[in-house]
């Protein structure tokens, strides 16, 4: 008897594995990594257009974004052979995307200048920090925390609707959030400041 029982738990211990592998095979990196160029593109105003092209306007970027938005989520719903009510959960998902970018982009307006000034960081953990509180009033810090905190609530939700989007488990969001911390500093113009894997901070 107990040798069977044994078996059995080894049995179950190598499906465990199986699927933790299968799960880490079929995660959409690339996928995930161009929805966050497209965004923080976006959000930074930085999209690469040839000198004869003026630079597009906001309704064609979200344009631009609703385009591949929908082009995942009909390979999406396509691999994952999704029911007519899991496929409205992934449009609903997509909306909330656009939405989040929205919201996102009219913070950034606000904030750009303290990103210039140094007075904001973006952390290694995909987040916006008050990192130096210099030239600051008490009404400017007040203002400035509440678009940051208002700001990382914004950013939180957008990866775990991007993971929604593309039908990635709760399990596997932070590796949604490890890709857009890179896209976010790697975007951010020289002389922001940012924190790299280490916990140091320094001006790019």
């Amino acid at each position: 008897m107990p040798a069977k029982l044994f078996r059995i738990t080894i049995g179950m211990l190598l499906l465990s594995m199986a699927a933790c592998v299968t799960v880490n095979i079929y995660f959409p990196a690339a996928k995930v990594e161009k929805t966050a160029q497209s965004i923080v593109d976006d959000v930074y105003g930085t999209q690469k257009n040839s000198t004869d092209k003026p630079q597009q306007t906001e309704q064609d970027q979200s344009s631009s974004l609703d385009r591949f938005l929908a082009l995942i989520t009909v390979r999406t719903a396509q691999a994952a052979e999704l029911s007519d009510q899991e496929l409205k959960s992934l449009k609903q998902s997509n909306s909330a995307i656009r939405g989040l970018k929205h919201s996102i982009i009219q913070n950034h307006k606000q904030l750009e200048p303290y990103y210039s000034s140094g007075n904001i960081g973006i952390s290694n953990k995909g987040y916006l920090v008050l990192y130096s509180k210099k030239g600051l009033n008490i009404k400017e810090m007040a203002k400035l925390r509440r678009i940051i905190k208002e700001d990382n609530a914004n950013r939180r939700k957008l990866y775990e609707e991007v993971a929604a989007s593309m039908n990635i488990p709760g399990s596997e969001i932070a590796k949604v959030k490890d890709i857009f911390t890179r896209v976010w500093q790697k975007r951010a113009p020289a002389g922001w400041i940012i924190q790299d894997q280490a916990g140091n901070w320094h001006k790019k």
